[in-house]
């Protein structure tokens, strides 16, 4: 299939009085968490070429903070600390140039780009302050900035938090969402102590501007959101208990008077209990529990209606007030876990009340019960490993829906590597849904539907002295039938996919070449689409190995229908130049072009693109 580029991230503006941010991120592809990828967690923003130095600015100002909280902690090991080189600095930056060139489609980005990134590590008296950054000309629909600053400086037991920071207390009441603000973690002996207050998100609103401009996308008003969440627990990693308390609210104040009767202001108070046993040397029991009061408006007055609420409200009365808008939810979770050297099983209930939410977690799958058990199996001396999983959920848990779905879930990996040579991977995963209607309904199934998953991927390796070669074989199946609808004509979907790939590399001269043949057919209810080629590639130096060369080329044979549609060539050429040990040259060039018979399926278009990149060790 045609390669799709990833897009720029779209911003909403905030109309929010503190100077702290100009918009959040609302949507888009682009992951510059990528740039964090396999690093402690550390400083990361993201800045316009406009607000370079403001964001430097307050970036410095967290540094001092931070060195202002270790200096009384580092004082205890005075003699451990190399006073030669109380502060070093090392890492890498990054300057990225781009031309991209569209024709036939839509431009999917900007025609001449940059981006500058680093990681830079400040080490101060024997601490590391890991940094990211971001800078780039990326202007989007409201062309403005995108900031973000934090930093976790850990030091023995003690933990604190500044800036922009993911915590999670547990999986139902705070849990990894994004808060700007200030918070810590101790953990002295076996104590485990937490506290975060912070802003969840700012306010939007609608502004002159917006109005002026057709393209912008106006956004739905909403008020700024606090947060504030604590922890309290005893234990250690592998025998533990947690309470976790977590209040989050929307500030009336944050909206202009005409929005507000748009959008009303929200409240919300979670607490959870996390825990972990392990007896007996092979037993484990966990548990993860949550109960949220969730109020829509909370300017309503206490609610004297007498109407019957759900029995979280006997426990969160201690915590939250009863308001008119105001409902109670259960959502939790125990495993039940023994594992021996050579087998292991867990026995998985779970339960999640239909509309369960909290403030402080982005997405949770409710209105749900599910019994599983997880298995693990080490045979052959280990060389052999297989995990299964079987279970059926159910929902419509407090008969509010029309009908009920139960569905069947079973996935199985197996693993097998008899030698250093060959091995085979073998993934199987089968999920089936039966909808049940009520009595009134015209039959006993309104809806049932299978879906079946295969993997196969035998692999072989070879390598002496002189060469390193492998070849691996993956096959899938996937499929989505319908037996039996009473909703009308429900298509079966079936995609076969097929991959050979080879790899021979050649150790002495730093030569590789590589080839791949590729299959693809999928059935659809509109027709069956295929596409069959290959590819061939290959990189190598060159003038004493100061230039390295790498190219590849591919070709694929598009259908629709049984009958031609085309093609698609892809073709890349790439120059690498490093120049000592700290620096790094490329230059990377990008063509694709695909032409279609059938131009419902997909359009006629080329794609150019030339990236230039420098890159800085220090």
């Amino acid at each position: 299939m045609p390669y799709q580029k990833p897009g720029r991230p779209n911003y909403i503006s905030s109309s929010s009085k503190e100077n702290e941010l100009h918009l959040l991120p609302i949507s888009g592809t682009t992951n510059y968490s990528k740039i964090n990828s396999g690093r402690k967690e550390g400083i990361t923003f993201l800045i316009h070429k406009r607000h370079v130095f403001n964001g430097f600015k307050s970036c410095a100002v967290l540094i001092l903070i931070y060195l202002c909280c270790i200096t009384a902690a580092h004082s205890q090991d005075i003699e451990q600390i190399n006073l030669k080189k109380p502060v070093t600095f090392h890492g890498n930056l990054n300057l990225q140039l781009e031309y991209y060139k569209a024709n036939g489609i839509p431009a999917r980005q900007k025609e001449f780009s940059w981006l500058i990134s680093g990681n830079p590590v400040l080490n101060v008296l024997g601490v590391d302050l890991p940094f990211s950054f971001v800078l780039s000309n990326f202007e989007n629909r409201f062309y403005q900035p995108f900031n973000q600053f934090g930093i976790s400086p850990k030091y023995k037991w003690a933990t604190l938090h500044l800036g922009y920071r993911n915590i999670t207390y547990s999986h139902y009441t705070l849990a990894g969402h994004r808060m700007l603000g200030a918070g810590f973690d101790l953990n002295p002996g076996k104590l485990r102590i937490g506290f975060m207050y912070g802003q969840l998100r700012r306010s939007t609103s609608i502004d002159s501007t917006m109005n002026a401009n057709p393209l912008y996308i106006r956004p739905t008003p909403t008020y700024k959101r606090l947060g504030m969440a604590g922890k309290i627990g005893y234990g250690t990693n592998k025998s533990f208990i947690d309470l976790v308390y977590f209040k989050g609210w929307d500030k009336t104040s944050s909206l202009n008077d005409k929005l507000k009767d748009s959008i009303q202001p929200a409240e919300n108070t979670s607490v959870g209990i996390v825990s972990k046993v392990t007896f007996l040397k092979k037993f484990t029991w966990s548990t993860d529990v949550g109960l949220s009061s969730y109020t829509l408006n909370r300017t309503d007055g206490p609610d004297t209606t007498g109407a019957k609420k759900a029995w979280p409200k006997s426990v969160l009365s201690l915590f939250a007030k009863d308001k008119l808008s105001t409902d109670y939810y259960f959502a939790g979770e125990t495993r039940l876990g023994y594992q021996e050297d050579k087998w292991g099983a867990q026995l998985i209930f779970k339960r999640i009340d239909p509309g369960y939410q909290s403030m402080g977690a982005y997405f949770f799958q409710n209105d749900i019960r599910e019994f599983s058990l997880a298995n693990n199996f080490k045979l052959d001396s280990g060389k052999l490993n297989i995990n299964t999983n079987i279970g059926f959920q159910t929902d419509n848990l407090k008969k509010q829906k029309t009908s009920t779905s139960k569905r069947f879930i079973g996935s199985a990996n197996i693993n097998y590597i008899p030698s250093q040579k060959f091995g085979i991977n073998f993934n199987y995963s089968n999920f089936g849904i039966t909808n049940n209607p009520l009595q009134t309904s015209p039959g006993d199934e309104l809806f049932k539907q299978v879906n079946n998953s295969f993997m196969l991927m035998p692999y072989w390796m070879w390598s002496n002295e002189k060469t390193m070669k492998n070849l691996n074989l993956i096959a899938t199946y996937q499929s989505l039938s319908t037996p039996q609808s009473y909703l009308g004509n429900t298509p079966d979907l079936n995609t076969y996919t097929f991959t050979a790939n080879y790899n021979h590399t050649w150790i002495l001269p730093g030569i590789n070449a590589n080839a791949s043949l590729n299959y693809m057919n999928s059935k659809t209810g509109s027709g069956d689409i295929g596409s069959f080629g290959g590819t061939l590639g290959g990189s190598a130096p060159f003038i004493e190995r100061k230039l390295m060369v790498n190219a590849s080329a591919s070709y694929l044979q598009n259908s629709f229908k049984g009958k031609d549609n085309g093609h698609t060539i892809r073709a890349t050429l790439g120059f690498t130049v490093p120049v000592g040990t700290h620096h790094n040259f490329q230059l990377l060039g990008n063509y694709m072009d695909n032409t279609s018979k059938d131009i419902s399926v997909i359009q006629n278009f080329n794609e150019t693109n030339i990236q230039f990149i420098y890159g800085l060790t220090f």
